[in-house]
């Protein structure tokens, strides 16, 4: 949830006792510790009004068992009484400090569909939990077990599931690992709609993202993000697979392919990979609207954070170019300097308004905003991006402080990219089909 040092910066308790032993005045005598708090076994309340049973166990279905799960991203299973207990005194200082469960965005803007914050009620109840000594209750009164399908987010099965190539990827233990992109043919001899589509990685422990997109055969791309591809689904920490909403679809023409690009991080072991994507399909005819993708960032070449900048602003924008448009999701993207975010719209008239705001941006938690009605915004209409950088030692994620950085792949790096997926009229070739 939060960084790691890869090497002490001071030894306190050898500088003391050095000082101590030199008859010296200690400068430091107190530390305060970093990490985990570590939790005690309390005796419970026998009188609590609120027990696991009958309120915390509705809280962590609702809330944090879609990753606290055999299989999904969380370290460790909130499932269950004995589960959760051990995790009680954590659990509330997370909440309390607004760390879980994750969600960045700025409560002034935007109405979103994946709203991840716990009301004020849930807090106060874990709290209280939690001061009376997280009491077990009666089991009778446990809520029905959420259900899941083993190792996916989708609420249904797939329809049809491909590998990103027949032999696993071999991730080397060190260095720098390119951009990989995988070419799969799915030999559809027929156009597919997708209402719902899931990347899973094979390896969490070398996979830091996923992209997949769709290659149509009038395109020769062979790589993401290329022209002519357009974007099918994602898995990086933070995403969540979700149904398009009710009438919309993705296209895949007949005779497409698909890219995979992955990221790779090496961890110090030699470690393989065989990452997969999972779809499920609609009839057309129940399709009205078809979801497309765009995308702003800033030009590459103007890109540049100077070593030290605290707090380096950038600014793009790109005007809209579809007709009688409906917003349904953002996407901020930016690497381990990134500090704040703002996706805006500038609408013919001039007037702005701010779609989403990302005042703690964090890398670890790369959520997609899905909007909890899709929002018309006029052709013409100019969106705008706004991103600010902390290249500085404050930042407790920066690799390197003291070099200015350009746009890049890699971690180390930096990017300034907002994306958007859009519901858009069927056009009329495909209605006619």
């Amino acid at each position: 949830m939060e960084y790691a040092r890869s090497k002490p910066t001071r030894h306190d308790l050898t500088i003391a006792l050095d000082q101590l032993l030199a008859d010296k005045q200690v400068t430091t005598p107190v530390t305060k510790a970093v990490g985990c708090l570590i939790g005690r076994v309390r005796q419970p309340d026998p009188n609590s009004r609120i027990t696991y049973s009958n309120q915390i166990a509705r809280i962590m279905q609702k809330r944090c068992v879609e990753c606290h799960r055999a299989g999904e991203i969380a370290p460790f299973e909130l499932r269950n009484y004995d589960e959760v207990v051990g995790w009680s005194e954590m659990i509330a200082e997370v909440v309390k400090e607004s760390r879980m469960p994750p969600w960045h965005a700025d409560p002034a803007h935007g109405e979103f569909l994946n709203d991840r914050r716990l009301s004020d009620e849930e807090k106060e109840q874990i709290f209280a939990w939690v001061s009376a000594g997280a009491p077990e209750g009666n089991p009778a009164d446990l809520p029905p077990p959420r259900k899941f399908i083993d190792g996916s987010q989708l609420p249904q099965a797939a329809d049809i599931e491909f590998t990103m190539r027949e032999k696993p990827f071999v991730v080397k233990a060190e260095g720098e690992v390119a951009y990989q992109n995988f070419i799969v043919d799915p030999g559809f001899k027929e156009d597919k709609w997708i209402t719902m589509a899931e990347a899973l990685p094979g390896n969490r422990s070398v996979v830091h993202h996923i992209v997949v997109y769709i290659v149509p055969p009038t395109s020769k791309a062979k790589r993401g993000f290329a022209p002519g591809t357009q974007f099918l689904t994602t898995y990086v920490p933070g995403y969540q697979s979700r149904p398009l909403p009710e009438g919309m679809a993705k296209w895949m023409p007949a005779g497409s392919k698909l890219i995979f690009q992955l990221h790779y991080t090496p961890i110090g072991t030699e470690q393989t990979d065989l990452s997969k994507l999972r779809l499920v399909f609609t009839n057309p005819s129940e399709v009205n609207r078809v979801v497309v993708s765009s995308a702003v960032q800033i030009r590459h070449q103007d890109f540049l954070i100077p070593a030290n900048a605290q707090n380096h602003r950038s600014e793009a924008s790109q005007k809209i170019r579809f007709k009688d448009a409906k917003l349904i999701s953002l996407f901020p993207h930016m690497h381990l300097r990134g500090r704040s975010f703002r996706m805006e719209v500038k609408y013919p008239d001039g007037q702005r308004e701010t779609l989403l705001n990302v005042p703690n941006y964090d890398f670890n938690w790369q959520t997609t905003y899905r909007l909890r009605a899709p929002k018309s915004i006029p052709e013409g209409a100019e969106l705008i991006i706004v991103g600010h950088h902390n290249n500085s030692s404050t930042n407790l994620a920066n690799p390197d402080p003291s070099e200015s950085v350009r746009w890049g792949d890699q971690t180390w790096e930096e990017m300034l990219i907002g994306l958007y997926e859009w519901s858009i009229p069927m056009p009329e070739h495909l209605a006619n089909k």
